[in-house]
């Protein structure tokens, strides 16, 4: 036996994926997040899949051949406030860099209300105290070229008056480093010398990319989480040795695919956002190969919903990522959040005394008022319970009770205070929290030039199938997916380990048209090399090795760049301008047409190298047809009266053991089908089918009428 093992740690729950290549079947496991020792909750919810398959923890891990971690540790850090305090190194007369910030600085990261009174804004607070900022005699040019020697002794005394302060980590961003890091990289050894155990972040190494603000945002990102990470991977990977785990513990990362643990150590910034994202490559990879190749991946947790789109099987991406309100140079595949998660509060706001959810959340701990561990507000858990959506006896599979009680009785007062019933209440949680994730999925779509019309709504996470139904028929999407069945319940922890081991290589460069495509095809050779090097240093062979090439390209005098990809090839010259005849098409789908400055030329400004390490390869394979030849039967179990909005009432709905669902399988609603770690409700009007691979397909409809 050999098993693929993914571990997503989420806000509320910590998912577990584990594919079994030899039966080829999924196991699942879920365990509630541990927030003040999340590596606890990692090993419950693997002790909860070994349990699944009949297996203790020791036999699960030892027979593992590959086991990801997709973790929040970084990016909790960062939202709170409790990461390392950090000193900055900076170029002599940009010290203030990061408090001047740019042009937009002051509204980044604000809500649509927050910006409606722009004089009212303040700007965040500073990522690092004016007294940990040492500026050091040295400059290189926009070429590369050394200006002002680096200046060793009064860099020593910088670095000596930041130890005396305390600082626990240290970030070096130098002016046009990416283009000659030499200077950083001799600060980098001159620190180790002096403090060899303090963590060091360079710029030209964590975003390697021109812009001097967000390049320093991102350094000082990584810096402030990097002491944390270090403890948190090297911890995992004694506790997952000890645990009987004889392979190399890797970590998924917000580029999609993982890295090894001394990567995430040395960059743990790319931490940031994996779960999300690991959710999005598991529809990229799998989602064309079932047929699907556009898709609305839509992930809906006890904490959040977290939008992503997949165009022709491959997921959009961003050039730069906001966190704090602090804008940074990190690319990652585009997943947009917000609060609205099984765990989302509902109340009554006293300013206009209508009733708002999220983005609080009662999290892991207390959880919904349901569970019974102190919670005091209502969620949307909650309602879904009042309406008999959720059964209290098969949370979890039946591994939790939920308490119905305590959630009337919290849904209740919220009815009191509104002067509506008990169930009109609840049905309106969530449809409030329904209309808030359709929303961001239209700013997600509509606002970027998709028809989400053209797509599937991929329905993932504990909560995503259980409100799909009802966003999608919002949107107009005709058909939801909710893959693999149960497995969509830990799909991104199944995606942490889909995508293989995954480096990226930037180099920017800067060519108006016309392009020399010699020049191109030569930095990509160089890039791709040294790809080749750091794959084969991690123990894959040329066979296991994957290279895509991408380009990033604007309009002269405009500042939007758009990346497309760059044939593996490489473009004969008289080809070379196929490259702006797709940047055009792309830019005009992206900001419509006639966006675009034609007159003004087409600038090249980065290149980048896309490099994969294949890992053994999951493949979902179609399920045996039942033994009967007509329509296989609908696995009812149960009835229970659940409350439709739609029908204003109780209504005696058909309940479904979704595991003994076979492809073929209709259902016309209302129905609801119960699965161990999510359940789908089949809404008035809609039907379902479980198609050949085992995803439940939703035929969303219009709205029903009333």
């Amino acid at each position: 036996m050999s098993y693929m093992v993914g571990v997503d740690i989420g806000g509320t729950f910590t998912d577990c994926a584990v594919f079994d290549d030899r039966a080829g079947r999924f196991i699942t496991g879920k365990a509630p997040t541990t927030p003040q020792n999340p590596a606890q909750g990692f090993f419950n919810a693997l002790e909860a899949a070994a349990s699944a398959a009949g297996l203790d923890l020791r036999q699960l891990l030892s027979n593992t051949v590959t086991l990801v971690n997709g973790t929040t540790v970084g990016t909790n850090a960062i939202i709170t406030g409790r990461g390392a305090k950090v000193g900055l190194l900076t170029t002599v007369g940009h010290g203030e860099a990061l408090s001047i910030m740019r042009g937009g600085g002051r509204t980044k990261g604000l809500s649509i209300d927050e910006l409606l009174y722009i004089p009212g804004a303040h700007k965040p607070q500073p990522l690092v105290s004016s007294d940990c900022i040492e500026e050091i005699v040295e400059r290189v040019d926009c070429k590369g070229n050394v200006v002002v020697a680096l200046d060793e002794l009064g860099a020593q005394a910088a670095v000596r008056r930041l130890l005396d302060k305390g600082i626990e980590a240290l970030a070096i961003c130098l002016l046009w480093s990416p283009m000659n890091p030499a200077h950083e990289r001799a600060l980098a050894d001159m620190v180790h010398r002096i403090a060899p155990d303090l963590f060091v972040s360079c710029s030209h190494e964590v975003a390697p990319m021109v812009g001097e603000y967000p390049r320093a945002v991102a350094a000082v990102f990584n810096a402030c989480i990097g002491p944390l990470m270090k403890r948190y991977v090297s911890g995992l990977e004694t506790q997952a040795a000890d645990a009987g785990y004889r392979g190399r513990l890797l970590f998924a990362q917000c580029v999609g695919g993982c890295v090894p643990g001394d990567r995430a150590e040395a960059v743990p910034l790319y931490t940031i956002d994996s779960g999300p994202v690991s959710g999005v490559a598991a529809s990229s990879i799998l989602g064309p190969r079932m047929g699907y190749p556009n898709i609305i991946t839509t992930d809906m947790g006890g904490t959040t919903f977290d939008v992503g789109i997949i165009y022709q099987g491959a997921p959009l991406t961003r050039s730069s990522t906001v966190m704090g309100r602090y804008e940074m140079a990190v690319s990652m595949v585009d997943v947009v959040s917000i609060g609205a998660g099984g765990g989302s509060i509902a109340y009554v706001d006293p300013a206009s005394g209508a009733m708002r959810v999220g983005p609080r959340s009662a999290g892991a701990e207390p959880g919904p008022m349901c569970y019974g561990q102190g919670g005091t507000e209502p969620t949307v858990t909650d309602a879904n319970l009042v309406l008999g959506v959720l059964d209290p006896d098969y949370f979890l599979g039946g591994k939790r009770k939920l308490n119905s009680e305590l959630a009337r009785e919290g849904v209740g007062r919220l009815a009191k205070s509104l002067g509506l019933g008990l169930e009109e209440t609840a049905a309106g949680i969530c449809q409030i929290a329904d209309n808030l994730m359709a929303g961001e999925i239209r700013r997600m779509t509509l606002f970027r030039g998709y028809d989400p019309r053209e797509f599937v709504v991929f329905a993932f996470g504990g909560g995503g199938p259980t409100h799909a139904g009802a966003y999608a028929r919002e949107l107009g999407v005709k058909q939801v997916v909710v893959p693999l069945g149960n497995c969509a319940a830990v799909w991104s922890a199944l995606g942490t380990y889909l995508g293989g081991v995954v480096h990226v290589y930037d180099r920017n460069e800067f060519m108006r048209e016309p392009f020399d495509a010699r020049t191109l095809n030569r930095i990509f050779t160089e890039m791709e090399e040294a790809a080749r090097l750091q794959l084969a240093a991690e123990g894959f062979t040329r066979a296991n090795m994957g290279l895509e090439r991408f380009i990033s390209l604007k309009y002269g005098a405009q500042i939007s760049s758009l990346e497309i990809p760059y044939p593996s090839e490489g473009l004969a010259a008289e080809r070379v301008n196929s490259l702006i005849t797709t940047f055009e098409s792309t830019y005009a789908r992206r900001y419509g047409e006639g966006a675009g400055f034609r007159e003004a030329g087409v600038e090249v400004m980065k290149l980048r190298v896309r490099a994969v390490g294949r890992l053994p390869e999951v493949n979902p394979g179609k399920l045996p047809k039942g033994r009967g030849n007509g329509q296989p039967p609908a696995p009812v179990s149960k009835t229970r009266p659940v409350y439709w909005w739609e029908a204003e009432g109780f209504l005696e709905t058909p309940v479904l053991n979704g595991e003994r669902m076979e492809p073929g399988a209709e259902i016309s609603g209302p129905a609801i089908i119960e699965l161990p770690h999510t359940t789908m409700p089949v809404r008035p009007g809609q039907t379902s089918h479980m198609d050949d691979y085992g995803n439940i397909v939703l035929n969303v409809g219009g709205r029903p009428r009333l």
